[in-house]
Order: structure tokens, then C-alpha cells, then sequence
């Protein structure tokens, strides 16, 4: 399994998905505890589609973001992005591994990350 990945990576990834829903959702974005200047989004297996998945990483790219501690934050798709459950969290990456472990046998998830 793959744990880094850029924004824009994930981005052409759920876009090339074959279906228009997925039990895949970006439930939030933010600016990443671990290094604020870099993008964050928490995630579930709720179904969603393919579009609203897409319009949250595009926030990431057209809004400004705050960091936890302060600063402002834009993003692009160059950008490393990071999943925590949500914006007060740093795991250092055991989130998404959970995360992957948990739904190992999803088809979004092994096209996301695998």
C-alpha cells in the first residue's frame, strides 16, 4: 500500500475511478497539524459520489486554510496530502494505515492507495 501521495495524485486517482459513487468520502479539509503548509483531510466509507469527493479536494486548491496554531495556508496540487480523523489530530500517518487496514478489501480503497 501506498501512504504518500500528493493532492494531485489523489485527485486524478478518484477521478479515473470507473464508478460515479464510491463507499469513499472526504468528510472535511484542513491544514495539516503535523506541518501546517501542507494540505489534510479526514475520511470515511460513507458512499458519496465520485464528483463531491472531488469538489473537497478542490477547496483545497481555491480557499485559504488556517493553521491550527495560527497562519494562513493555500495549497496546490504539488502538495503532499496528509488524513487525519480531524483538524485538532496528528497521528503521523497510523490514521490512514488504519484506515487502509480496516477497508482493505474496498475497491476505492486498493485503487486509491494499493
Amino acid at each position: 500500500m501506498r501512504y504518500n501521495i500528493t493532492l494531485g495524485e489523489l485527485y486524478d486517482k478518484i477521478k479515473s475511478y470507473p464508478q460515479d459513487t464510491m463507499d469513499f468520502c472526504i468528510t472535511d479539509v484542513f491544514s495539516w497539524r503535523g506541518i501546517y503548509a501542507e494540505p489534510c483531510c479526514s475520511l470515511s466509507t460513507k458512499q458519496t459520489s465520485k464528483q463531491e469527493n472531488l469538489d473537497m479536494l478542490r477547496r483545497l486548491t481555491n480557499e485559504v486554510f488556517y493553521g491550527y496554531k495560527g497562519g494562513e495556508y493555500t495549497y496546490t496540487f504539488d502538495d503532499q496530502i496528509h488524513f487525519e480523523c480531524d483538524i485538532s489530530s496528528y497521528t503521523g500517518g497510523s490514521y490512514l494505515k488504519y484506515f487502509i487496514k480496516r477497508n482493505k478489501y474496498s475497491g476505492i480503497i486498493n485503487h486509491l492507495f494499493g
